[in-house]
């Protein structure tokens, strides 16, 4: 598995087909870019209206950018939040104030910011009690779905349910605890998605044997109880992407994006398990969908994979997007897709998806 880095949070969490196409090389996309902290590692992305923001980690910040010129520019004053390592961020409007969640890494705090309409932030209120929250965090209505790294080795990690209701006052409204892949094993969330009324979550895990420790777990919203059984996928599982009835996930080990039939919820199927070991490689970290496209960072490569994906059960290998140093969060806003590279000192990107196919 890959080391756990608490900064960056680049690991794979807790850290194998099909017929596979050949890709070929994009160069026409226009892409542009920042370095919001020489000392910092970028992690999450979320965006509103004409703002980005970027979390920072070890230095504590998220930087606003505004893109009305098409370009990314930097809005004063950056702000400094409490902690240290701020990570995933999600946003949503509240008795008519846009009001972001962003959980801390090292303290184990979620915390609500107010969104000025000049893009500043300020703070509203925060919960502690979080325990190890990994930055794949979702939002539905005015819940934040984190997901809480447990003990390695010792005790399977959950899924916490924190109201933002009272963006002032968060509460902890309910936890669920994962299933053990096997008897003795372990299971560790580091990314989820919602859909459906239901909680899909990437649970990785070193327990022996590796080969079916590491699954896909699914958490009733209302009720915060697991439901169905695990559906065992390859070590090393990454970040989700729902769309429709038909979830992605990524594999960093086995450099893989699997499709897996959502529409059962209680019994999640797998349609394909496509391999990105051609050309270059992909360990794939983060995905997003849009259309009939996948796209998916290949962390180590330093790409972006894009995957036709109007068969979920054949998927197919397009092209790659070069030049993106350490893909980690993917986000797709209106015309761009929005990429955090997740080093000391680096970039948020805009790539303009116009040029893409």
């Amino acid at each position: 598995m890959r080391a756990i880095i608490v900064f960056a949070l680049n690991s794979a969490i807790l850290l194998t087909g099909c017929a596979t196409s050949v890709r070929s090389r994009q160069t026409a996309q226009s892409t542009t870019s920042v370095i919001p902290s020489p000392l910092g590692v970028p992690n999450s992305v979320a965006s509103l209206g004409p703002y980005e923001f970027v979390s920072v980690q070890g230095t504590g910040q998220i930087f606003t950018y505004s893109i009305t010129s098409r370009s990314q520019v930097l809005i004063e004053p950056v702000y400094q939040t409490p902690c240290s390592d701020p990570s995933g961020m999600v946003i949503t409007s509240v008795a008519e104030s846009n009001v972001m969640a962003v959980v801390c890494y090292d303290t184990g705090f979620l915390l609500t910011l107010r969104i000025h309409a000049d893009g500043s932030l300020s703070l509203l209120g925060w919960v502690e009690g979080l325990g190890t929250p990994y930055p794949g965090i979702a939002l539905d209505g005015t819940n934040v779905f984190v997901p809480l790294f447990g003990v390695p080795f010792s005790a399977n990690g959950g899924v916490a349910k924190v109201s933002i209701a009272f963006p002032a006052n968060p509460v902890i409204t309910g936890v669920a605890t994962l299933a053990s892949p096997s008897t003795g094993g372990y299971a560790n969330p580091g990314y989820l998605t919602v859909a459906r009324g239901y909680i899909f979550v990437s649970a990785g895990s070193e327990s022996d044997p590796q080969s079916t420790s590491s699954t896909i777990q699914v958490v009733n919203e209302s009720t915060m109880k697991l439901v169905g059984s695990p559906l065992p996928v390859a070590h090393s599982p990454q970040q989700l992407a729902v769309q429709g009835t038909v979830a992605y996930v990524t594999m960093f080990d086995a450099v893989q994006l699997e499709s897996i039939d959502i529409s059962d919820p209680t019994n999640l199927k797998s349609l394909q398990i496509l391999p990105l070991a051609t050309g270059a490689g992909c360990h794939a970290e983060p995905v997003v969908v849009r259309n009939t496209r996948a796209y998916v960072g290949c962390y180590s490569e330093g790409v972006i994979d894009e995957v036709d994906v109007t068969s979920p059960s054949n998927m197919k290998l397009v092209q790659d997007i070069p030049g993106i140093d350490s893909p980690q969060r993917l986000k797709v806003e209106g015309n761009y897709l929005l990429v955090t590279s997740s080093v000391r000192g680096g970039s948020f990107y805009q790539i303009d998806m116009g040029t893409l196919n």
